[in-house]
């Protein structure tokens, strides 16, 4: 996973270029915004890199529409147009602009949307939508993995109790012992490990007690 920096200063260079000058300021301004937000910058990166119309244009503001399991379905408010993306902390997809809904199944099924024009009745404009917050600051989410509450955490994550001995699954070796191997080095490892935590009953993300306690600091 590319640090959250490098990214932040790269889609600053190519807001720089591909934004409108009269609203660079404002443009300049979001991007500090989330400078240290991974689910924000991945949005700001991919459009800044791909401009959906092939002109200058630059985001003013992001909203969120739903959310599970870390996965975001978000929204870029522009100075022309509302595009829809769909963004985890390790990557996003473009899905097009609002107005013409979800052309995805899969996402519509994700989402628990019987089909995209119940997509569109729910959604057919942006002014009840909330907007967007960084994870870090959310205390409903994994600060992490971007997980919300009584959801399960992205693989990996370290803030996933171990269902074996209520330690952090990272940080414990029962992820060692109950596969009885050394090191968990290949994609097949990982799987096996993930069918054996699904077996024995993962633990879901506790906002109220999971959270780690420098996060609440920082948020009071």
């Amino acid at each position: 996973m590319r640090p959250i920096k490098e990214i932040t200063e790269e889609t600053k260079m190519l807001a720089e270029y591909n934004s409108p000058e009269s609203h660079r300021d404002e443009v300049k301004e979001l991007i500090h915004e989330f400078a240290a937000d991974r689910i924000a910058m991945n949005v700001l990166h991919n459009f800044y890199s791909f401009l959906p119309e092939a002109r200058e244009d630059g985001i003013r503001e992001i909203r969120e529409l739903t959310r599970k399991n870390g996965v975001f379905l978000l929204c870029a408010i522009t100075f022309t147009d509302n595009y829809l993306y769909l963004v985890s902390m390790e990557k996003v997809e473009f899905l097009g602009p609002l107005s013409q809904g979800i052309p995805v199944r899969e996402v519509l099924t994700f989402f628990a949307f019987a089909d995209d024009d119940a997509f569109k009745k729910k959604y057919p404009t942006i002014d009840h939508l909330e907007l967007y917050c960084p994870v870090a600051t959310d205390i409903r989410l994994c600060p992490v993995c971007g997980t919300g509450d009584n959801e399960f955490h992205a693989p990996g994550c370290p803030v996933e109790i171990c269902p074996w001995c209520a330690g952090q699954l990272t940080g414990c070796n029962c992820r060692f012992d109950i596969i009885g191997r050394d090191r968990l080095n290949r994609e097949k490892h990982l799987d096996e490990l993930l069918a054996l935590l699904e077996k024995k009953g993962r633990v879901p993300y506790d906002a109220a007690s999971h959270r780690p306690s420098y996060m609440n600091d920082m948020n009071t």
